[in-house]
Parts: structure tokens; C-alpha cells; sequence
């Protein structure tokens, strides 16, 4: 274990996660707290006790949660850009109107 692993007792067991670049201990902490609440909704939501088909549905529901993150967004960015555009096209026209009057 690296000095920058995090060691943290998840559902009893005492487990090591790799660092990870920008986050506190207070933060991978609370990442920590998220796994474990899942675990405990797919739990009593499943009525599910084998750890290791815990453990892959909550990294669906994770999956899933951050395929929904990146949908939104990416639909998001186009109403962005498509914002921009429009509000470049009318600065364009406005200058071009300016321009004639001179």
C-alpha cells in the first residue's frame, strides 16, 4: 500500500483503495459512504446477500447513473451551443445594421 491509498472498513471488511489525483481522504471518504448506501438500498431493495452479485449491481446502478449524467450533459452542450450560435447571428445582424447606417 502506497502512502496515499485510503484503507476503509466497508460492510465489515477492511479494504484499500488505490489514491486517486484531487481528492481528500474526507472526499474518497464520502465516495466510500455512497458505495456502502447502495450496497444497503440494492440490499434490502433485492432482498440480495451474496456480496459479489451486491457488489455488480451497484456498479449497474453507478453505470447507470453516470451514463444519465453524460446524456443530460451532452443534450446540455448542444442547447449551449445552439444558444451561442443564435446569439452570435443576432450580434452579426445588429452589426451589420450598424454598419449601414454610417
Amino acid at each position: 500500500m502506497s502512502n496515499n491509498d485510503f484503507e476503509v472498513k466497508v460492510r465489515g471488511r477492511m479494504i484499500k483503495f488505490p489514491a486517486v489525483d484531487g481528492l481528500t481522504p474526507i472526499e474518497l471518504g464520502s465516495i466510500v459512504n455512497q458505495v456502502e448506501e447502495k450496497l444497503a438500498q440494492i440490499e434490502d431493495k433485492l432482498n440480495v446477500v451474496d456480496s459479489s452479485k451486491l457488489a455488480i449491481l451497484a456498479a449497474f446502478d453507478f453505470a447507470v447513473e453516470l451514463y444519465n449524467l453524460r446524456q443530460r450533459s451532452e443534450t446540455n452542450r448542444e442547447a449551449d451551443s445552439k444558444k451561442i450560435e443564435e446569439m452570435v447571428g443576432r450580434l452579426e445582424k445588429t452589426l451589420e445594421g450598424d454598419g449601414q447606417d454610417v
